[in-house]
């Protein structure tokens, strides 16, 4: 039977992050298109949409690099505790329940 993913996953992954931009950088490109206004008014409303949307995008570099090092920290303690069962294991052969593979 054919998995549907979880469509109540509330997590911002890269992707579902990328199409909003792209969404929101079409969507003002259109709302400027078909609603004209003067020269300066047009300027005014694209600087601070370009400035918007680069706070957005620097608050997605800034969560992303945050998680990234979150997982770091993760993988480097499950390696470590991986070691030191390793080390326990090694010390004291009574404790392994199967034999090794060769």
């Amino acid at each position: 039977m054919q998995e549907y993913p979880d469509f109540n996953d509330s997590e911002k992954g890269p992707a579902k992050i990328g199409s909003l931009m792209l969404g929101a950088i079409l969507g003002a490109g259109i709302a400027l298109l078909l609603a004209p206004a003067h020269g300066k008014d047009t300027r005014r409303k694209v600087g601070s949409t370009v400035k918007r949307l680069g706070q957005n995008a620097g608050q997605v570099f800034k969560r992303t690099r945050d998680q990234i090092g979150k997982v770091k920290d993760d993988a480097k303690s499950a390696i470590d505790k991986g070691r030191q069962e390793y080390m326990r294991s090694k010390d004291q052969p009574g404790l392994r329940t199967s034999s090794p593979v060769i």
